[in-house]
């Protein structure tokens, strides 16, 4: 860290807490030594770019987005280099759908556009903690507001002729990958001590901007499909095939 950061840092008793084998100065320090953190030239902090990477999710913004990129990359990977879960997420309930096919993603993405609450729809096979191809995300809050949320959709799923009962649905604390490093999410301890070093990191954290998708939501969803073998993509391609088929023999 530079000098003005180091100023900065000294003013605030919570980066001295410990969280796992160092504090959460030495964390941060460690996390902008390896590039997992940027500070800026005028001492603010932010996220590095990630070339390349294209995410195949799309949200449906019915309410403000959430604060989950600072929280987990600054606060639960850097300042608690993974031992602690964000206070910031202590009320952070989400309500699960798993699709099982595109049909059942698209027409899950349609309810969701009625519903007001912040969620998010697409492809769930990179997520190493999901057994589930497609999958949306209602961001609910508190859990009574979650269990509110969870009957609302499971009635509208339940009652479209593309979906239907046997569509899974789950409401789930926070990120995954918080109980695959903390452990169970029942468990989770949060301190006046941790909100005070969040609020103090947010104060000087610079969102990176945000940028529009690099991706046409269906025309992606339609080639993971195809090549799945998941042919309810053919509902969106008027029937014809994505690519023709080859020609195989008898052997």
């Amino acid at each position: 860290m530079t000098d003005n950061i180091e100023s900065g840092v000294r003013t605030e008793p919570a980066l001295m807490a410990r969280y796992g084998a160092a504090t959460a100065e030495d964390n941060l320090r460690a996390a902008l030594a390896a590039g997992r953190l940027v500070e800026r030239p005028d001492g603010k902090l932010t996220l590095p770019r990630a070339p390349g990477r294209v995410s195949r999710w799309v949200f449906v913004p019915n309410r403000p987005y959430l604060r989950c990129g600072f929280l987990t990359k600054v606060v639960f990977e850097a300042a608690y280099a993974k031992t602690a879960v964000p206070d910031g997420c202590s009320a952070c309930y989400k309500v699960k759908v798993s699709a099982r096919t595109l049909r059942e993603l698209v027409a899950a993405w349609e309810i969701a556009k009625a519903i007001d609450c912040l969620s998010k729809w697409g492809v769930d096979l990179d997520n190493p903690y999901s057994q589930d191809i497609y999958a949306g995300y209602y961001y609910a809050g508190d859990l009574d507001a979650a269990r509110v949320l969870h009957r609302i959709v499971r009635a509208a799923i339940d009652a479209d002729s593309r979906l239907g009962p046997g569509v899974g649905m789950t409401i789930k604390r926070g990120c995954s990958q918080f109980e695959a490093a903390v452990g169970p999410s029942d468990s989770y301890t949060f301190t006046p001590q941790m909100a005070a070093l969040e609020a103090h990191l947010w104060s000087r954290f610079e969102p990176p901007a945000i940028a529009a998708p690099g991706f046409a939501p269906l025309a992606d969803w339609i080639d993971l499909a195809f090549r799945l073998g998941d042919d309810t993509y053919l509902d969106f391609t008027g029937g014809h095939r994505l690519r023709p088929a080859t020609l195989s023999y008898e052997p």
